[in-house]
């Protein structure tokens, strides 16, 4: 299984009044990561699903992220809000979810930071270590065991909106 982390784009400032499950994307955070997500498309993922974090901000990510993918051909099932993508983020209840659901082979999960790259340190590197995922950057992990995976890459978001086709 492929399992492509992605960190939501960017938000409402944290200082806002809202709490912080309501914090929703920014307008430029909104159109960078439209960029950014048909940059991921010019991979030509075969996504099969999108998970997503049950905050607004992920789903609002997930939403843009499965836009493109459908626009591309290239995804074969909705998104599902699972909540161990929430902070603070479990990983062994998240990896069990992802068993679960049926037909699954390249999953994409919207999180949050520290989180994902906090799960890219304990599932590549065997410790719970630290990379930079900036807003809307994602990276591609392959899963060779249940609680074991290879990382293939990580782009940050000007990467992928590099890829973005003409």
């Amino acid at each position: 299984m492929i399992l492509y982390l992605c960190r939501h784009a960017a938000a409402e400032d944290p200082t806002s009044k809202l709490r912080d499950a309501d914090w929703p994307l920014t307008a430029e955070g909104i159109k960078k990561f439209r960029r950014a997500a048909r940059g991921f498309c010019a991979l030509h993922p075969e996504v099969t699903h999108i998970v997503t974090s049950p905050l607004l901000r992920a789903r609002q990510t997930a939403e843009i992220l499965f836009d493109a993918l459908a626009d591309a051909g290239q995804i074969s099932a909705d998104s599902i809000i699972v909540d161990g993508l929430g902070p603070p983020g479990k990983l062994d209840p998240f990896l069990a979810r992802l068993h679960d659901i049926a037909g699954a082979r390249n999953i994409v999960a919207v999180g949050h930071e520290p989180t994902l790259s906090t799960w890219i340190g304990q599932l590549c590197f065997g410790t719970p270590g630290r990379c930079v995922l900036k807003k809307g950057a994602m990276a591609a992990l392959d899963l060779t065991a249940p609680n074991r995976g290879e990382l293939l890459w990580l782009m940050q978001p000007a990467q992928l909106r590099r890829l973005e086709p003409e």
